[in-house]
């Protein structure tokens, strides 16, 4: 059952749950039976939708991605200046291993990145004929710890993303199992004794458990409307 169509059928089983609950309060249900509906249901409805969270994550990454393209770009800076002040060839050049940034995960990337410029600090007189100058090394140190942080800010947005769909599906499920349950009981109160009571507990979705309907559902199929 879709998240959307579990929500409303939430409501509408604790409406008729509400007119019903004299018949209820005889299979051993409190009186209180359509308000524990109620409020399962607007907690399940109250959490945001996996669409939200999915967004979060995407602009985390998106600014993790703009914080390593301003590295990458600084990097490139002292890459160039520095093979003009001390010569491609050389020892001092070579200590910077200038070489397969491209290719360095973000964690590398930050790792070498510190080399760098803790190497750059070294050499800096003799760069600083190539305009290499403390205020060039302070900035890409600077561009070092906003791209850490976002490295950082990222994985969280991944794990809260993932728990928050974790903690969905769990009341989902249990707002479903409510509601088949309650489902069962109302047709057998009002089998053939009234037809139209009857079709009310009749759940026309699928049968199947939330977490086996939603396991295979991607986020991009969520609706709107579903909150």
């Amino acid at each position: 059952m879709p998240y959307s169509e579990l929500g409303q059928r939430g409501d509408r089983v604790q409406a008729v749950v509400a007119r019903d609950v004299a018949e209820f309060v005889k299979f051993g249900y409190e009186e209180t039976i359509p308000t524990r509906v109620a409020d399962k249901t607007k907690q399940f409805k109250d959490i945001l939708p996996d669409m939200y969270w999915e967004g979060q994550k995407t602009l985390k990454t998106n600014a993790k991605d703009e914080c390593k393209s301003t590295l990458v770009g600084l990097l490139g800076e002292l890459a160039f200046k520095a093979k003009l002040a001390l010569g491609s060839g050389s020892k001092e050049y070579a200590t910077f291993r200038f070489s397969g940034v491209d290719r360095k995960t973000d964690n590398e990337l930050v790792a070498y990145s510190k080399h760098v410029c803790q190497t750059a600090n070294f050499f800096i007189d003799k760069l600083s004929t190539r305009n290499v100058t403390p205020e060039l090394i302070t900035q890409t140190t600077n561009a070092t710890i906003a791209l850490d942080d976002a490295i950082d800010a990222q994985a969280e947005a991944i794990s809260i993303r993932e728990q928050k769909s974790v903690e969905r599906l769990a009341m989902g499920n249990e707002l479903y199992d409510l509601i088949v349950e309650l489902c069962e009981v109302g047709k057998r109160i009002w089998e053939h004794k009234n037809e139209a009571f009857y079709n009310d507990y009749v759940l026309y979705a699928s049968s199947k458990s939330t977490t086996q309907a939603e396991e295979n559902e991607e986020v991009v199929e969520e609706t709107t409307n579903e909150e």
